[in-house]
């Protein structure tokens, strides 16, 4: 009877004890590739410069090593408080060769670790498509190598912006979403080298005689300078194309194809959000304050014409008229003709005023409150953030 009671407790220390890691198990890790193994180039560059603030980047929590806003990493878990560990990320055609090093304080459970990682910009803002990208990870941990591991990550096209990551709360909740609106501003370059070739055209029309933004503090010459500049962009027979798909999409993942300055003008075409930013870029550059307004499957343009007056202007509209390029006005039939389209041309501006102002009304309550659908980007607040605009690329 004692010898069969020795056996079940041997049996049974036994068996807890395979149970247990043993104490000199390896650490395990694995890649970790944010927001779902996908890669924006714009999100690179436009925020390339700036330390976002907690409540627009998402939030990693207390298990995180390196860079906080990363993208690009591992997850650690098993190794012991004090270890010093080394991720290294290996240079591929988008980005050099990026470690980070480092000792843990405590010990890693679920660890995340995001090497500052050193993009090659330059080729990021060529890439006109999305494409698979092989990213190779190595990790050593207390100068022992736990290998390498090669993931096959989506790099989106530079047309493709994020505006939001939609993700499993892990605690049963409703999913958690990150918002990444704010990437919009990116997309305006008021820099862009053919601006100044649009206020050229526009001050040809005759229309306004220069470009003064808000010195003349005058409401009726603010209205008519951003007249000036919707006339000139129909005479380039800007048209609205309902262009609002991306090649990649992933589940959770949500972003819009947004057209270049230079992609709309040479294409003669724009959906919502294109025509918006393109107007707003050419506003920015005369010294006006613009902003994006997201509703609900729309983006529209809000621009202030003094600090007590907010106007909206629905850009779709600027395909109603089909202007020609302007003409020579010592011909008196042309310069009649001229007036004529200009006469066109006011009226679909004004009727462009007109549903987008109502629009900024209508939805002025829900623009106030925290739902993530309805929001007014704010382009000055956006650039002192230090938000960059996607600078203009010859492409390849």
């Amino acid at each position: 009877m004692s010898h069969l009671f020795s056996s079940l407790i041997l049996a049974a220390a036994l068996s807890v004890q395979s149970l247990m890691p043993p104490k000199d198990a390896e650490p395990e890790w694995d890649t970790d590739i944010y927001p779902q193994s996908n890669i924006f180039p714009s999100f690179l560059i436009g925020t390339a410069r700036v330390d976002l603030p907690e409540e627009l980047f998402a939030v990693w929590g207390d298990n995180h090593l390196g860079d906080p806003q990363g993208g690009i990493g591992i997850t650690l878990s098993g190794a012991d408080a004090g270890s010093k560990v080394e991720v290294v990320v290996k240079e591929n055609a988008y980005m050099c060769e990026s470690r980070f090093s480092g000792k843990l304080e405590k010990d890693a459970e679920e660890l995340l670790i995001h090497p500052k990682i050193a993009y090659k910009y330059d080729a990021l803002a060529q890439v006109s498509q999305a494409v698979p990208l092989n990213i190779t990870i190595a990790v050593t941990v207390n100068g022992k190598s736990l290998g390498e591991k090669t993931v096959t990550t989506t790099l989106r096209s530079i047309n493709d912006c994020l505006f939001g990551v939609e993700e499993a709360s892990g605690d049963g909740d409703d999913p958690r979403t990150s918002d990444y609106s704010w990437l919009f501003a990116a997309y305006v370059n008021e820099n862009h080298p053919w601006v100044d070739r649009i206020l050229k055209e526009a001050l040809d029309t005759g229309l306004v005689s220069s470009f003064t933004g808000y010195q003349s503090d005058d409401k009726d010459e603010v209205l008519l300078q951003i007249f000036a500049i919707w006339n000139v962009m129909q005479r380039h027979g800007l048209k609205y194309s309902d262009v609002t798909t991306t090649a990649a999409v992933d589940n959770g993942v949500y972003s819009q194809h947004v057209r270049l300055f230079d992609e709309s003008v040479t294409a003669s075409q724009a959906n919502c959000v294109d025509g918006t930013v393109l107007m707003a870029a050419i506003l920015r550059k005369i010294g006006l304050r613009p902003s994006l307004a997201l509703i609900p499957g729309h983006m529209f343009l809000a621009v202030d014409i003094d600090d007590d007056t907010t106007i909206g202007l629905e850009t779709t509209l600027l395909g109603e008229k089909d202007l020609r390029p302007v003409r020579d006005d010592k011909n008196s039939a042309l310069k009649k003709l001229e007036e004529h389209k200009n006469k066109e041309s006011w009226a679909s501006f004004e009727s462009a005023v007109s549903v987008g102002t109502d629009a900024l009304k209508e939805n002025q309550k829900k623009f106030d409150s925290d739902d993530l659908d309805y929001q007014l980007i704010d382009l000055e607040k956006a650039r002192e953030m230090g938000i960059l605009p996607i600078t203009y690329t010859k492409k390849d």
